[in-house]
């Protein structure tokens, strides 16, 4: 006879950043933020998001400049917007960024 299941591991906290958030409700760390990235399809574009202070579009050759002092802070996630192609074709290499 099997024993039933008395707690099942939610499918969102199979990594160790994910779980850590569901731990520290009221701490606020740098790890436990969400960054967004805003992506613009010009490849080296620095373009400045007037309805944003202090955030840009980056073409993806700005990005590893921007992210690696973030990272470096604790920086664990990021929020990706821009063109499909553009993340798809260049997420690879982005995490690459965020692993070092």
């Amino acid at each position: 006879m099997q024993t039933p299941v008395e707690s099942v591991l939610h499918s969102g906290y199979f990594h160790p950043t994910l779980r850590y958030w569901q731990s520290c409700a009221a701490d606020l760390r740098p790890e436990n933020l969400i960054y967004p990235i805003f992506i613009t399809d010009s490849e080296d574009a620095v373009e400045p998001i007037a309805s944003l202070p202090g955030q840009a579009r980056y073409g993806v050759n700005k990005l590893e400049g921007m992210l690696k002092p973030l990272v470096a802070n604790g920086l664990k996630c990021v929020l990706i917007f821009g063109a499909d192609i553009i993340i798809t074709y260049y997420t690879p290499q982005l995490l690459g960024w965020l692993k070092e």
